[in-house]
């Protein structure tokens, strides 16, 4: 099936294909980064000692954090496309457009302004040891020029999401991962550059994604109402940025809480040494294969969802929810029979530190739960977004980070590396079944007639 064909909210014809159509390629892109990911491990976990690896490690928390508290330049926009699409709306597509685009930019040249003050307080928030501190610099001071692509791609990836143009998305995705993965396996391994190379094939790589991804967005747009929508003063008035504004505020917030969420499990990693440290850098890379891939129905759920609640239809926003967490499900249950069959395997792969293989062995019985656990979180995020309902993503959030908080430093001081990523665990849990209860007051915002 064709991205042309994922058009009509209420087209039921052969529903799975069109689940699978926008999930499947959306999978293929997703998968694609944390096997990157693997790579980049791989490289630098066979570097002489778990420092090496901790940086990395520790350069990805940080960037993780600063970037994706920018993530809503891509949920905010998917929804609000997506909900204009379902009204067959061009004029607002194309003005939802420029203005995530020029947001991206606008907080990208804000983060280089402030680099520097952002490395110190990312030093001082998670207190490395001095040797992980001083590489985890060096690679900072390169990555952090790649901002601008990144941002830039977010803004793009949330338009392309909301349109449906889930094949474009792939080759973009695999355009960036392909040249990040070779580039940084000759940067490290062939020319020997260590954790500094990693952060330069990472920018090479988002600057020419980034190009590729305006190419692409050019050709889907209607060229003249695009130039015609830049020229008109009222698009770039601040007040009228208020519904793209109000969306991703709350959805800034929200992020906020998952970033520092994700980024305490290195902190805390921190207290257990680098071997602790090391552990928790290769359990992301389960954690980030699983979510990635997991994501692929909830972008399912943006899109479909997402164009069913623009058109003001609740029994087929229902469905598309219903059937899309449906394919979530079976997904959780395979990954969770992969990492119960193949987590050892895969960790041996990541790393030859025999200390950070034991420690992985312990924890995967909690990896292998993770999935199962976390599915309906990540499900119900793809839901709320193609809804907009950020103040509800906002809400949530913030009370499964408080149940977070609680249990986090009694859980890693009763049981030490398990009890942390047991606290990761409980988290995951606590943002699905909090947005589960939330659910129906959502639906409830709908009308029970067919259309506006």
């Amino acid at each position: 099936m064709s991205d042309d064909r994922v058009a009509s909210p209420d087209d039921f014809t052969a529903p799975h294909r069109q689940i699978w159509a926008i999930a499947g390629p959306a999978i293929l892109a997703n998968s694609a980064a944390p096997l990157v990911g693997l790579v980049d491990t791989w490289a630098v976990g066979h570097l002489p000692g778990a420092v090496h690896l901790a940086a990395v490690g520790l350069g990805s928390i940080i960037f993780n954090y600063l970037l994706w508290a920018f993530g809503f330049l891509r949920m905010g926009t998917t929804g609000l496309i997506a909900q204009s699409r379902g009204r067959k709306d061009a004029d607002a597509l194309v003005t939802i457009s420029i203005r995530s685009c020029g947001l991206a930019l606008f907080f990208a040249f804000g983060l280089l302004f402030v680099q520097e003050i952002l490395l110190r307080i990312s030093i001082l928030a998670l207190a490395p040891p001095d040797d992980v501190a001083q590489i985890t610099a060096q690679y900072f001071y390169i990555r952090i020029w790649a901002a601008p692509a990144t941002l830039l791609g977010y803004a793009i990836t949330g338009i392309l999401f909301g349109m449906a143009r889930v094949r474009s998305i792939l080759w973009l995705q695999l355009l960036l991962n392909i040249t990040n993965g070779i580039l940084n396996v000759t940067f490290v391994v062939g020319l020997d550059m260590g954790v500094p190379g990693v952060a330069w094939g990472t920018l090479i790589a988002q600057w020419l994604t980034a190009f590729a991804s305006v190419w692409v967005l050019l050709r889907l747009l209607d060229k003249q109402l695009l130039l015609a929508k830049i020229r008109q003063k009222a698009t770039w008035r601040i007040r009228s940025f208020g519904q793209i504004i109000f969306v991703n505020g709350f959805i800034f917030v929200r992020t906020i809480f998952l970033m520092t969420a994700l980024a305490l499990i290195m902190r805390v990693a921190g207290t257990l040494g680098e071997v602790g440290l090391a552990a928790s850098h290769v359990a992301m890379q389960f954690m980030l294969l699983m979510s990635l891939g997991l994501d692929g129905f909830a972008h399912a759920a943006e899109a479909l969802a997402g164009a069913a609640w623009g058109h003001a239809q609740r029994a087929v926003f229902r469905r598309w929810v219903y059937l899309t967490s449906a394919w979530a499900l079976i997904a959780s249950l395979a990954y969770a029979v992969l990492f119960w069959l193949g987590g050892n395997w895969l960790t041996g792969i990541l790393t030859n530190i025999e200390p950070v293989r034991m420690a992985m062995a312990q924890l995967m019985p909690i990896l292998v739960l993770l999935p199962l656990l976390s599915v309906w979180c990540f499900q119900f995020d793809g839901v709320f977004i193609g809804a907009t309902a950020a103040p509800a993503m906002m809400v949530t959030m913030a009370i499964s980070f408080a149940v977070y908080l609680l249990a986090l430093h009694p859980m890693a001081d009763a049981w030490g590396l398990q009890g942390l990523w047991g606290a990761v665990l409980l988290f995951m849990a606590a943002r699905g079944l909090t947005q589960g209860l939330w659910y129906p007051k959502l639906e409830r915002q709908l009308p029970q007639g067919s259309s506006r």
